[in-house]
């Protein structure tokens, strides 16, 4: 069962979708892919809800489509489930037993600017208590930015988060919490059908700086499995003492302090967004929706084999905003930059990305992946 929405659906996931003929819902989204020609199995909201009853497993390809499932799938349970999760107030408040001494409080948006700066302990971030990618979230170092980044929200964040649903980015309350030190993961899992977390993806997600909150660069290894993979699973399991949750996707991200895993949020029913999940396909073959509606255990053994060297990376390229009107991105310059692009793809849809690219990095090779963090997107936009 899937829900096919904006603001990005991949041709692989698609072609997945009509070559094993899986349940799609009849939306917006899916009429206009059919109208594209694609052969897809489209179930209307009432065939698709008996459908989803009989099979028991649903996956989202955005946190957009979270909007229908609230006004329409009447499973009590999973939306109770799905907004326990989206509110990363009440998941901070769920992981407390287990970090006992993680800061965090939550305040009304109007709030903010009344906030006593001199009693806060920075750095600290700041984010919305229900949000999407990186939509309001900072990185606050003393009390001169915190001044300057409450401003920015009063003035700014309301119309920056237009753009999604509110059940996906919420403007009325913002999450304040200690900042996590240590490098970021991220995780694509799921939940079988006795509460078991599967790990399908890896990601260590690399930054420019400490004040680098972008989605530029995702980095898997067979190396980051060995290192991290019974960390995450141990802290999945855990956690599930309390979800108890069961035929389940979801994408975890976690900062590593060099002792232990701290998440620092989940997004239910999908795994990594803008296809980065997609990543799994060219390490393994394996599409990671696909094995999870069909319960597959994939080991890392598998997932590598013959791979065990090298480093598999899924790139954002973002469209600078002050290019001229016309600008297009050069695909086979940014192809001719990296050792092997396995595949590049511009995207077309108005989010403010030119393209996506899935590469593969030897150890020699290692140099161009510190490039791509600091790549000045202008070399590679062109004027048609």
């Amino acid at each position: 069962m899937i829900i096919l929405e904006q603001p990005y659906v991949s041709d692989k996931f698609i072609q997945l979708a009509v070559e094993q003929h899986i349940p799609v819902l009849d939306n917006e989204m899916s009429e206009h892919l059919c109208r594209q020609g694609y052969p897809l199995q489209i179930y209307n909201e009432q065939a698709f809800i008996a459908e989803y009853f009989k099979r028991g497993r649903i996956y989202t390809m955005s946190e957009n489509a979270l909007g229908w499932i609230a006004a329409h799938l009447p499973d009590k349970t999973l939306l109770q489930k799905i907004e326990l999760l989206k509110n990363k107030a009440t998941f901070r408040q769920i992981c407390s037993s287990l970090y006992p001494d993680f800061f965090f409080c939550e305040v009304q948006t109007e709030a903010l600017s009344g906030i006593n700066a001199s009693k806060l302990t920075f750095p600290l971030v700041i984010k919305p208590s229900v949000g999407f990618l990186s939509a309001g979230v900072h990185v606050v170092n003393n009390e001169r930015e915190w001044k300057a980044i409450v401003e920015d929200i009063r003035q700014n964040f309301e119309n920056e988060s237009k753009q999604f649903p509110e059940f996906v980015v919420n403007t009325h309350k913002f999450l304040i919490e200690q900042y996590i030190r240590g490098e970021e993961y991220a995780v694509d899992a799921y939940f079988d059908e006795q509460g078991a977390p599967v790990i399908l993806n890896i990601f260590h997600h690399r930054f420019a700086s400490e004040t680098d909150t972008s989605d530029h660069l995702y980095c898997s290894s067979l190396a980051l499995y060995n290192t991290y993979e019974k960390v995450f699973v141990g802290f999945l399991a855990e956690t599930n003492r309390v979800l108890q949750l069961k035929n389940f996707p979801m994408h975890i991200e976690f900062r590593y302090d060099g002792t232990r895993a701290i998440p620092i949020e989940i997004n239910p029913l999908r795994f990594a967004g803008f296809c980065l999940n997609e990543l799994q396909t060219h390490i393994s073959g394996i599409h990671p929706v696909w094995a999870y509606l069909n319960n597959m255990h994939i080991t890392k053994e598998q997932m590598w084999k013959g791979k065990e060297n090298d480093v598999y990376s899924f790139m954002v390229l973002e469209r600078p905003a002050d290019v001229p009107a016309g600008s297009v991105f050069d695909s086979e310059k940014f192809t001719n930059s990296l050792m092997h692009v396995l595949e590049l793809r511009k995207v077309e849809a108005d989010v403010g990305v030119a393209a996506t690219a899935f590469t593969r990095t030897d150890a020699a090779h290692l140099q161009e992946l510190d490039a791509v963090l600091n790549i000045n997107m202008h070399d590679f936009m062109s004027i048609k």
